[in-house]
């Protein structure tokens, strides 16, 4: 957690990712509240992974962004996949509050 949402305490992150670094941790810091309010820079910071919300930033209840670091490459595996294709959309893992019908912001 970059930022406690209740008392607002910033966890130093450079130091932490670097003491994790140097023991071959995978680094995951959630950016949930710091996210568009406290500068990130994902070049300096020493982050593997790093996970943002929307609906923090004014945006819609379910949706977010998953930062995968590229050099030295992180590999992640899904822990379930989406459907597929249905009547010509891509259909996700939707969270229900989206639409009635579970279709999440499919435009069919």
């Amino acid at each position: 957690m970059h930022v406690n949402n209740e008392i607002g305490v910033v966890q130093d992150i450079s130091a932490i990712g670097e003491l994790l670094r140097g023991r071959g941790i995978i680094f995951h810091v959630d950016a949930a509240q710091s996210a568009g309010k406290i500068e990130i820079d994902l070049r300096k910071m020493p982050v593997d992974l790093m996970s943002f919300s929307a609906h923090k930033n004014y945006g819609p209840k379910g949706i977010g962004a998953l930062y995968v670091r590229h050099k030295p490459r992180i590999r992640i595996q899904p822990l379930s996949l989406g459907e597929g294709m249905k009547e010509g959309c891509a259909q996700v893992l939707s969270n229900p509050s989206n639409s009635s019908d579970g279709r999440g912001f499919c435009p069919c």
